[in-house]
């Protein structure tokens, strides 16, 4: 009779436990589906309730089911753009960490795969720039503009005046690079480099004019171009004046240079001789100079784009 009335009293806690339970769980679902009516949905909120739901899923496994699939086609998106933004704002270790998570919170789906390929390409992608930055170009485009003295014996130097601009134009090929300590993200070289070079003179516009001014004729100085260390420089070259006659006159050129590099830009002065190489009294110039030195052409070799792959697995593995 005893076992008989225990029997009864389990038999009445197990269904008044299941009874429970499916109250329970009637009034979490009821709790998510009125949530999921409002266009906006907190998905902290929906997280919660949702796992709240499974405690009192055991016998309703089909229902919580059908929830979560709904509950899950309104989070997943929104996760997927919280990932996409963090990797806009290059938050790349979070990234990784929450696309990881959804791998497990969710069914397989291709929006997952999508994320996770762009995930790759732009971790490849910083990781490039990274190694790019860190690497020196080969060579260097360097446009500047001048502005110097008309040519005068170098006795008759007194003053600076008479200044007529020149545009310049370099290309050069950089060798002995060598990195700066201390450079940063983005390295810095001190090199040499040697190239060609070509100066125009344009004598429509002059300035701190005298009363000794006199109109010149423009010239082209092409030029054999040398730098070392990006500080002095050595320009020969072959100077052709042109006049309104059609006439051509070719004297040749040696221009003696110091730069104060500043990043991508050099500030110039230089002294400049000209001879036909006959005369023994050549005549001289003066100038000033800003340029800018635009690098060109950083090697990125099969080698490097193995490496890469390297350190995004080992980023994506957190070594």
């Amino acid at each position: 009779m005893r076992t008989l009335f225990t029997l009864i009293l389990l038999v009445h806690a197990v269904f008044s436990f299941s009874q429970n339970n499916k109250e329970q769980f009637n009034i979490t679902s009821e709790k998510i589906e009125t949530l999921l009516k409002y266009k906006d949905k907190s998905p902290t909120q929906l997280r919660s309730l949702l796992k709240e739901l499974e405690s009192y899923s055991n016998n309703n496994l089909n229902e919580f089911n059908q929830i979560k699939k709904r509950v899950n086609s309104y989070l997943l998106p929104m996760e997927i753009k919280l990932i996409r933004s963090d990797v806009y704002n290059q938050k790349y270790r979070n990234a990784v960490d929450q696309t990881k998570q959804i791998k497990l919170n969710y069914a397989y789906s291709t929006e997952i795969e999508k994320l996770d390929k762009y995930l790759d390409r732009k971790l490849y992608s910083y990781h490039k720039n990274l190694m790019i930055q860190q690497k020196p170009s080969w060579f260097s485009l360097e446009p500047s503009l001048s502005f110097y003295t008309q040519e005068r014996l170098i006795n008759d130097f007194t003053e600076i005046s008479n200044l007529n601009p020149v545009y310049g134009l370099g290309l050069y090929v950089k060798y002995k690079n060598k990195k700066k300590e201390n450079s940063g993200r983005i390295a810095r070289f001190s090199f040499s480099q040697i190239g060609i070079k070509l100066d125009y003179r344009d004598n429509s516009y002059s300035v701190l004019r005298d009363s000794a001014y006199t109109a010149v004729n423009p010239y082209l100085n092409s030029q054999i171009s040398f730098l070392y260390r990006k500080t002095l420089g050595i320009d020969a070259g072959v100077l052709q004046y042109m006049n309104t006659t059609g006439n051509v006159k070719t004297n040749c050129s040696l221009t003696a240079s110091f730069f104060i590099p500043i990043r991508f830009v050099s500030l110039g002065a230089h002294a400049r001789i000209i001879s036909d190489l006959t005369s023994t009294q050549p005549t001289v110039q003066l100038g000033a100079s800003v340029k800018f030195n635009i690098g060109i052409y950083k090697p990125y070799s099969l080698r490097d784009k193995e490496e890469i792959k390297s350190q995004v697995f080992k980023f994506k593995e957190n070594k």
